[in-house]
């Protein structure tokens, strides 16, 4: 190809990428306030009007964005302006970190192309989860330490450190980055005596002071975020069956094809005779956060978007060895455009399935004929077992509606109770808790008094609210058996409950109980 076609197609696909940033943002920020908040989101939001330097099972960074862009307003446009601004930043910062590595437009684009076809990274893209701004940082400092290196500049570290400290901050799984960039310094004999030198350790050393204030946060309560984290990851001895669910995540949070793309692209770069310092690089930060997160599926359960800063240089990879795959002379070219195509096709109707469902009446019929096929198969092979009626719960989308109109009725019911002043509101999880505890009045005292160690025990002091009432929302589905669960911790309770139901667009969406007590004994379930 000659310069001037060079130059002329790495122009046009830099115009590519800015259409392709604003069009989607524009797309996110039009779509965000069409639907409620979901569990996570809920629970987070609380955390930004608690503030503090650390929470039961996260750092702080999720509450410091969400209390800044919620200054502007409590609607949901606002809870989710952050996470769109903090993915278009990621994804600028990847652009530049794929300019520096390889200097070449067309994987910068197709690599944020890539990104934009997994289904998970929709929800990731405009939630309220921590993962936002880890990516941020997560992605700029890589790009500070990669300009750190060829230039060797003392602000680069800085920054690097400054950077990798936000990094931890927002989620600790952010620790695995300095193992995997030790790994890349390890490896690469071209940067290996960096090892040798005080800058990477100084950097390290900013980042902990940046990060110090979660670990004088944790010392006063024992330590409970750090051994909640580190009791995630121990398990309680081998599963094949988490692990297989571990694997089984990953293709399709991300789309099978292209979770296929990123094994063959981290397996083709590896076994390359000589290995660049670029693919060395997009290696190390992106396949062992794979590796690691599905090997600890062998011992504890994993949840699939655990595995998503490695896509900010796994996309990187994908695209560098398509790229490379279908321009190359011979038939195999044909076969990786028709691989990526169809990984292309089929990410784009998995990511157009999650609006189907949010905005058209999809999950129902899905299961009512999955349903009568299991019938089918019950009456021939008795072993296998039918799945039961259809009901709200089934569609998980029925979470993310009505929870504004249930907390007005929960807080009509409050009204109505022998002391409203003293009365507070509770689930049987914190995470019902946090989706109604959002839309509550602010001076409503929310909890869960679960015997399972959530955020609730360091908002909810149990004894400061010995004797007062209290009203437990809880699912139709097995309402009297929970409900009896909580009758120990009261003085008396009412068997006859409250029932909201809530329907979206003319189906029932949310089917819910509430029951009263009375005489809170000041303690949680044992």
């Amino acid at each position: 190809m000659q310069p001037n076609n060079q130059n002329s197609s790495q122009a046009t696909y830099r115009t590519l990428f800015w259409c392709l940033l604003i069009a989607f943002t524009i797309f996110r920020l039009f779509l965000v306030n069409k639907f409620g908040l979901g569990v996570d989101e809920s629970h987070y939001l609380l955390y930004s009007r608690n503030l503090a330097w650390g929470y039961f099972d996260h750092p702080p960074m999720v509450a410091f964005l969400a209390a800044l862009t919620t200054l502007l307003g409590d609607s949901v446009f606002f809870v989710r302006l952050g996470p769109i601004i903090c993915t278009a930043l990621s994804l600028i910062l990847m652009r530049y970190l794929a300019l520096a590595l390889y200097r070449d437009e067309r994987i910068a684009f197709w690599a944020a192309l890539i990104l934009h076809l997994m289904p998970y990274q929709q929800v990731l893209m405009v939630g309220l989860l921590p993962d936002a701004t880890l990516n941020v940082f997560w992605s700029g400092t890589l790009l500070a330490l990669w300009q750190a290196m060829k230039t060797g500049r003392w602000y680069l570290w800085i920054l690097t450190g400054l950077l990798f400290g936000g990094a931890l901050l927002s989620k600790y799984h952010a620790v695995l980055l300095a193992l995997c960039l030790l790994g890349y310094f390890i490896s690469s004999s071209d940067h290996r005596y960096w090892l040798g030198k005080i800058q990477p350790w100084l950097a390290v050393m900013i980042g902990l002071v940046v990060f110090s204030p979660n670990i004088v946060w944790n010392a006063r309560p024992r330590w409970i975020s750090y051994t909640y984290q580190l009791g995630q990851g121990s398990g309680d001895g081998l599963s094949p069956g988490d692990f297989l669910a571990a694997i089984g995540g990953q293709f399709g949070a991300w789309s099978p094809l292209i979770f296929g793309l990123l094994i063959a692209a981290g397996t083709g770069l590896a076994r390359q005779q000589k290995l660049s310092n670029s693919d060395r690089f997009v290696i190390w930060t992106s396949i062992p956060i794979f590796v690691f997160f599905c090997l600890a599926g062998l011992t504890t359960k994993i949840l699939p978007h655990w595995t998503t800063m490695g896509w900010w240089t796994g996309s990187i990879a994908v695209a560098v060895v398509v790229l490379k795959k279908v321009s190359s002379p011979g038939p195999s070219a044909d076969r990786w455009r028709r691989w990526a195509a169809a990984a292309g096709m089929t990410g784009l109707l998995m990511s157009a399935l999650l609006y189907l469902v949010l905005f058209l009446n999809v999950t129902e019929p899905a299961y009512s004929w999955a349903r009568d096929v299991s019938l089918t198969l019950n009456r021939k092979f008795p072993a296998i077992k039918a799945l039961k009626p259809f009901e709200p719960g089934n569609d998980i989308s029925n979470d993310l509606f009505g929870w504004p109109e249930i907390a007005d009725r929960v807080e009509a019911l409050r009204a109505r109770m022998p002391a409203p002043e003293q009365t507070f509101v509770f689930s049987h999880r914190f995470f019902k808790a946090s989706q109604i505890g959002v839309y509550l009045h602010p001076d409503t005292v929310v909890t869960s008094l679960h015997y399972k160690l959530d955020q609730y025990r360091l908002w909810f002091a149990a004894t400061e609210h010995t004797g007062w009432d209290a009203l437990l929302v809880v699912e139709h589905r097995r309402h009297l058996k929970r409900a009896r669960r909580y009758r120990p911790l009261f003085e008396k309770m009412d068997p006859h409950p409250q029932a909201i139901q809530i329907r979206r667009n003319g189906r029932l969406a949310q089917d819910l109980m509430v029951y009263k007590y009375y005489g809170f004994k000041g303690r949680f379930e044992q």
